[in-house]
C-alpha cells in the first residue's frame, strides 16, 4: 500500500502550537506556499517512482533492478522513528529546505551515473534521497504545516493540504508518462530534480521558527514511542496485517510499469494513463471511505477494504492486458479506502500526546513491508504467467483478511467469555426471574 504518510495509510498528525508561532493573520498565505511546495514535492516523488524504474529498464532490461529502484526509495521508511527523533533537535524550515536539496541533487546525478552503466550506485543513491523524502515528509506534515495555519482552522488546513498534494499524486505519473515520450528518460529525471530545487526555493519564503528544545534524550524518546506503540490497544495488530499485505502487494504499481513497458511493449505515455487511473482510483476509494457503511465500526469497515483489495488481486491473474488494468485500478481504490479508514481507527486508539512517534513506528513496519514487495515482485514479473507473477500479492492480500477476521473473532469471543456469568451469578440471575 503505497502512500505519503508515505505508507498510504497515515493518521492526522497531532496538532499543538509550535514554540514561537507567527501571528495567524501573517501566516495564511504562507500556509498555502508550504502547500504549493509539497505538492511540487509529491510531484516529484511520484514522477520518481515512474520514471527511475523505467529508465532503469531501458539500461539494462532487468525488471528486478528497476523494482528495486523503488523498493530502495521505501527502505529508508523503516529508520523513520531514528530520522523523526534526529530532525526534533533542528528548526524546521531548515530541515525542510536542506531535505529537499539533498534530493534535488542526488537525482540530478542519476542520469550520469547510468550513462557509464552504475546502476548500483544508483540503487545507493535513491537509497540516500529516501531518507530526505522520509525528513521532509515528517517536516511538513508534523511541524511547519500546524505552525503555518490559523490555530483555529488547523483542521481545515490539514484537509486542503491533504486534497492538493493527493491531487499532485494523481497528476504524476501522466505528467511523466508525457514527458518520458517527449524527451527521454535522462532529461526527465533532471526535471524531476528541478522540482525539488524549486521546493527549497520557496521554503526560503516561509518563516522561520525557534529551535525546538529537546527535553529528553535520543535513546529516551525512541523506547518511550516503541513503548506506547506496543501498548496501545489495536495499534500492533493494525500494523502487522497492514505490514503482511503491503509485503505482497506493496509493488504492484511498479510491476505494472514494468510489466507495460517490458512484456506488453506499451509506450510510456500509456503506462503514464494507467497508472494516473491507478491513482485516480486511488482518490475515488479516499472519497468512499468515510461514505460506504459509515455507521459501522471502523473494524468491520477496515475488513471490508481488506477484502475489496483481495479480490481485486483475482483480477490481476487474468492473461488479458485490459482485465489486469481493471484490477489493478480496483486494487488503488480498495488501498484509498482503507487508508482512510485505517486512518481513522488511528486517530481514535493513539492519543495526541505520542502520535508521532508511533505513527513513525508503525510506519517503519508498514512500508519496510512495501520495500521488500519491490524484490519479491520484482522476482515473480520476470516468470511467464500473470498467475506467477501476481500470486505474491493474492496470497499476501488473502492472509491479510484472515488475520484481520480471526483477530476480530478472537477477541469477540474473548469479550462474550467476560461477560458471560459464572456458576454463582447465574443461579442468582435464575432466583431473580
Amino acid at each position: 500500500m503505497d502512500s505519503t504518510d508515505s505508507d498510504g495509510s497515515g493518521a492526522a498528525p497531532a496538532v499543538s502550537r509550535p514554540p514561537g508561532r507567527p501571528p495567524a493573520q501573517k501566516t495564511w498565505h504562507k500556509f498555502w506556499l508550504l502547500t504549493s511546495a509539497a505538492s511540487a514535492s509529491e510531484l516529484g516523488n511520484t514522477f520518481l517512482h515512474l520514471a527511475m524504474p523505467w529508465t532503469i529498464l531501458a539500461s539494462t532490461g532487468s525488471p528486478l533492478m528497476a523494482a528495486l529502484s523503488l523498493g530502495v526509495q521505501y527502505l529508508p521508511f523503516v529508520a523513520s522513528p531514528l530520522l523523526g527523533a534526529l530532525i526534533d533537535g533542528y528548526e524546521r524550515r531548515a530541515v525542510f529546505m536542506v531535505s529537499e536539496l539533498v534530493q534535488g541533487v542526488l537525482v540530478a546525478l542519476t542520469p550520469f551515473l547510468l550513462m557509464v552503466d552504475q546502476v548500483e550506485l544508483v540503487l545507493l543513491v535513491l537509497l540516500v534521497a529516501g531518507c530526505g523524502t522520509v525528513t521532509s515528509n515528517l517536516t511538513s506534515d508534523f511541524s511547519l504545516l500546524p505552525m503555518l495555519a490559523p490555530e483555529d482552522r488547523v483542521t481545515e488546513a490539514y484537509s486542503r493540504f491533504g486534497a492538493a498534494t493527493e491531487l499532485a499524486r494523481c497528476a504524476g505519473p501522466a505528467v511523466a508518462g508525457v514527458v518520458l515520450a517527449a524527451v527521454g528518460g535522462y532529461w526527465a529525471l533532471w526535471i524531476d530534480a528541478a522540482t525539488f530545487l524549486l521546493t527549497a526555493l520557496v521554503a526560503l519564503a516561509l518563516p522561520r521558527g525557534e529551535k525546538p528544545v529537546v527535553e529528553r534524550g535520543f535513546l529516551r524518546m525512541q523506547a518511550e514511542g516503541f513503548r506506547s506503540f506496543r501498548r496501545i490497544k489495536g495499534v500492533p495488530r493494525l500494523t502487522l496485517v497492514l505490514s503482511v499485505y503491503n509485503l505482497g502487494a506493496g509493488a504492484v504499481p511498479t510491476v505494472i510499469l514494468v510489466l507495460a513497458a517490458g512484456t506488453w511493449g506499451w509506450s510510456s505515455g500509456w503506462v503514464g494513463v494507467v497508472l494516473a487511473t491507478g491513482a485516480a482510483g486511488s482518490a475515488l476509494g479516499s472519497w468512499l471511505g468515510g461514505r460506504v457503511w459509515a455507521n459501522a465500526p471502523s473494524e468491520r469497515r477496515i475488513g471490508l477494504w481488506f477484502a475489496v483489495c483481495a479480490v481485486a488481486c483475482v483480477a490481476l491473474l487474468a492473461p488479458w492486458e485490459a482485465v489486469v488494468v481493471l484490477g489493478f485500478c480496483a486494487l488503488m481504490a480498495g488501498e484509498g479506502g482503507m487508508n482512510v479508514t485505517t486512518s481513522e481507527y488511528r486517530f481514535r486508539a493513539i492519543p495526541e500526546k505520542v502520535s508521532g512517534r508511533v505513527n513513525a513506528v508503525m510506519r517503519a513496519f508498514i512500508l519496510g513491508g512495501a520495500a521488500l514487495s519491490s524484490l519479491l515482485l520484482g522476482w515473480s514479473v520476470t516468470l511467464p504467467e500473470n498467475v506467477l507473477r501476481f500470486a505474491p500479492a493474492l496470497v499476501t492480500s488473502a492472509v491479510a483478511v484472515l488475520l484481520w477476521a480471526g483477530v476480530r473473532s478472537a477477541r469477540g469471543a474473548s469479550r462474550a467469555g467476560r461477560e458471560a456469568p459464572g456458576p454463582a451469578q447465574g443461579a442468582q440471575g435464575a432466583q431473580e426471574a
